[in-house]
Protein backbone atom coordinates (compact mmCIF):
# COMPACT_ATOMS: atom_id res chain seq x y z
CA UNK A 1 0.00 0.00 0.00
CA UNK A 2 2.86 2.40 0.87
CA UNK A 3 4.33 1.25 -2.37
CA UNK A 4 1.48 2.11 -4.49
CA UNK A 5 0.74 5.47 -2.39
CA UNK A 6 4.82 6.47 -3.02
CA UNK A 7 4.62 5.95 -6.93
CA UNK A 8 2.05 7.45 -7.34
CA UNK A 9 2.51 10.52 -5.55
CA UNK A 10 6.10 10.97 -7.61
CA UNK A 11 4.34 9.94 -10.35
CA UNK A 12 2.02 13.02 -9.84
CA UNK A 13 4.71 15.50 -8.89
CA UNK A 14 6.60 14.19 -12.01
CA UNK A 15 3.92 15.41 -14.15
CA UNK A 16 3.12 18.39 -12.10
CA UNK A 17 6.89 19.74 -13.14
CA UNK A 18 6.40 18.53 -16.51
CA UNK A 19 3.78 19.56 -17.67
CA UNK A 20 4.04 23.34 -17.16
CA UNK A 21 7.46 23.41 -19.49
CA UNK A 22 5.45 20.78 -22.33
CA UNK A 23 2.54 23.00 -22.66
CA UNK A 24 4.58 26.23 -22.66
CA UNK A 25 6.33 24.75 -25.49
CA UNK A 26 2.88 23.22 -26.81
CA UNK A 27 1.17 26.60 -26.92
CA UNK A 28 3.70 29.00 -28.18
CA UNK A 29 3.98 26.38 -31.19
CA UNK A 30 0.12 26.29 -32.06
CA UNK A 31 -1.82 29.38 -29.87
CA UNK A 32 -0.96 32.36 -31.78
CA UNK A 33 -1.89 30.84 -35.30
CA UNK A 34 -4.73 31.13 -36.60
CA UNK A 35 -5.96 30.27 -40.40
CA UNK A 36 -6.81 32.90 -43.19
CA UNK A 37 -10.14 32.81 -43.20
CA UNK A 38 -10.22 32.82 -39.06
CA UNK A 39 -8.11 36.23 -39.96
CA UNK A 40 -10.49 37.45 -42.08
CA UNK A 41 -13.70 36.86 -39.96
CA UNK A 42 -12.01 37.88 -36.98
CA UNK A 43 -11.35 41.28 -38.98
CA UNK A 44 -15.05 41.48 -39.90
CA UNK A 45 -16.19 40.70 -36.55
CA UNK A 46 -14.36 43.59 -35.19
CA UNK A 47 -11.24 41.94 -33.09
CA UNK A 48 -9.57 44.30 -34.63
CA UNK A 49 -11.36 47.72 -34.43
CA UNK A 50 -8.71 49.11 -32.03
CA UNK A 51 -6.30 48.57 -33.98
CA UNK A 52 -8.25 50.97 -37.20
CA UNK A 53 -9.60 48.23 -38.62
CA UNK A 54 -13.10 48.63 -39.27
CA UNK A 55 -16.11 45.88 -38.79
CA UNK A 56 -19.05 44.09 -40.47
CA UNK A 57 -19.97 47.06 -43.55
CA UNK A 58 -17.38 48.99 -42.88
CA UNK A 59 -14.61 46.46 -43.08
CA UNK A 60 -16.39 44.81 -46.56
CA UNK A 61 -16.45 48.66 -47.86
CA UNK A 62 -12.35 49.38 -46.71
CA UNK A 63 -11.74 45.98 -48.45
CA UNK A 64 -13.31 47.16 -51.77
CA UNK A 65 -11.77 50.47 -51.78
CA UNK A 66 -7.99 48.67 -50.79
CA UNK A 67 -7.78 50.46 -47.53
CA UNK A 68 -7.65 47.19 -45.96
CA UNK A 69 -5.02 44.52 -47.32
CA UNK A 70 -4.01 41.12 -46.45
CA UNK A 71 -0.74 42.27 -45.27
CA UNK A 72 -2.78 45.27 -42.83
CA UNK A 73 -4.56 42.17 -41.38
CA UNK A 74 -1.62 39.98 -40.66
CA UNK A 75 0.72 43.10 -39.17
CA UNK A 76 -2.30 44.07 -36.77
CA UNK A 77 -2.99 40.41 -35.78
CA UNK A 78 1.28 40.29 -35.42
CA UNK A 79 0.98 43.09 -33.18
CA UNK A 80 -1.57 41.96 -31.37
CA UNK A 81 0.04 38.50 -30.85
CA UNK A 82 -2.72 36.55 -32.87
CA UNK A 83 -0.33 35.40 -34.99
CA UNK A 84 3.14 34.61 -35.36
CA UNK A 85 5.60 37.21 -36.66
CA UNK A 86 6.54 34.49 -39.47
CA UNK A 87 3.81 35.13 -41.19
CA UNK A 88 4.26 38.46 -42.31
CA UNK A 89 6.93 36.67 -44.92
CA UNK A 90 4.78 33.36 -45.53
CA UNK A 91 3.57 34.24 -49.37
CA UNK A 92 0.89 31.67 -49.24
CA UNK A 93 -0.24 33.07 -46.23
CA UNK A 94 -0.67 36.33 -47.27
CA UNK A 95 -2.39 35.05 -50.71
CA UNK A 96 -4.98 33.06 -48.86
CA UNK A 97 -5.74 36.08 -46.81
CA UNK A 98 -5.95 38.24 -49.15
CA UNK A 99 -7.99 35.52 -51.93
CA UNK A 100 -10.26 35.55 -48.79
CA UNK A 101 -10.82 38.95 -48.79
CA UNK A 102 -11.31 38.87 -52.40
CA UNK A 103 -14.32 36.88 -51.85
CA UNK A 104 -15.75 39.40 -49.66
CA UNK A 105 -15.44 41.69 -52.24
CA UNK A 106 -17.67 39.54 -54.61
CA UNK A 107 -20.58 39.60 -51.74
Amino acid sequence: MKRTLLVTLSALTLSLIATPAFAEKFTTAKSSDITPVNLVTRGYQGHFTNQGIPSSAAFNRAVKTGKITASDLVEVAIAKGRLNPEAINDAAYISSVQSYLNSLDND
